[in-house]
């Protein structure tokens, strides 16, 4: 990989790597600081999902370790970010519950050989959580930029924030279960799909970071079985 590459590379993949640690401390911001702070710096997490996958794209550096690192970054984000908003909204925690079912099933698809790749509703699904509960964090910091809204429109945020933010949770729980319904199906379908790993010997670090790393291994690659490509 050339220099410039490599350095894009590294840009994209801390980019998402930030997405991990802002998770991480998401929950020290929530009991030590102001919910509106702590809503606006959610916001600004939210938005290296978008940043990283279109710099990756442009500069022609997507890989599997980038896949990894932004479905595990996207995960952990999501589930922390229901976690503390159920602070706010107590029945958010149905989400909280079909998001966690949504991750162990695809851990057990992973573990059984199967393809784990987000399908594209799947996809629009992580869109549609990430999103409402974004939003629903702003309603909540909504005093913080109150101040600049016209005051119907600010007073309208103050008397239906709630009938908002619910008809969101009812939206995502909504999506989860289809969601959680069409993995179950496509990968009932795929039992057969993938050969057997039994007897097959691990290949070498340097095997699996070239793997990882490599762009055109990823684009030739990236609808397989990532357990069984780590495999020889």
């Amino acid at each position: 990989m050339k220099k410039d590459k490599i350095i894009k590379f590294i840009i994209v993949n801390l980019i998402t790597f930030t997405r991990i640690m802002g998770s991480i401390i998401m929950p020290i911001c929530y009991f030590n600081g102001s919910i509106g702070y702590f809503a606006l710096f959610v916001g600004l997490i939210f938005l290296t999902d978008f940043i990283d996958g279109k710099l990756s794209r442009y500069w022609k550096v997507e890989s599997f370790l980038g896949s990894l690192l932004d479905t595990v970054s996207d995960k952990l984000f999501a589930l922390v970010m229901i976690a503390m908003l159920s602070y706010e909204y107590p029945v958010i925690l149905f989400v909280l519950i079909l998001e966690l079912a949504i991750t162990f099933n695809s851990l057990f698809a992973f573990n059984k050989n199967k393809n784990v790749q987000s399908s594209k509703l799947g996809k629009v699904k992580t869109f549609v959580l990430d999103t409402s509960i974004t939003i629903m964090y702003l309603l909540i910091a909504k005093e913080l930029y109150g101040s600049v809204l016209p005051n119907n429109i600010y007073k309208l945020l103050c008397d239906y924030s709630s009938n908002i933010s619910y008809i969101l949770i009812g939206v995502i729980v909504g999506m989860q279960i289809v969601t959680l319904a069409d993995y179950n199906k496509n990968r009932f379908k795929e039992m057969t799909t993938f050969v057997s790993l039994k007897g097959k010997k691990l290949k070498s670090f340097k095997e699996i970071w070239s793997m990882l790393s490599n762009r055109d291994f990823y684009i030739s690659n990236k609808d397989k079985s990532l357990k069984e490509l780590l495999y020889k």
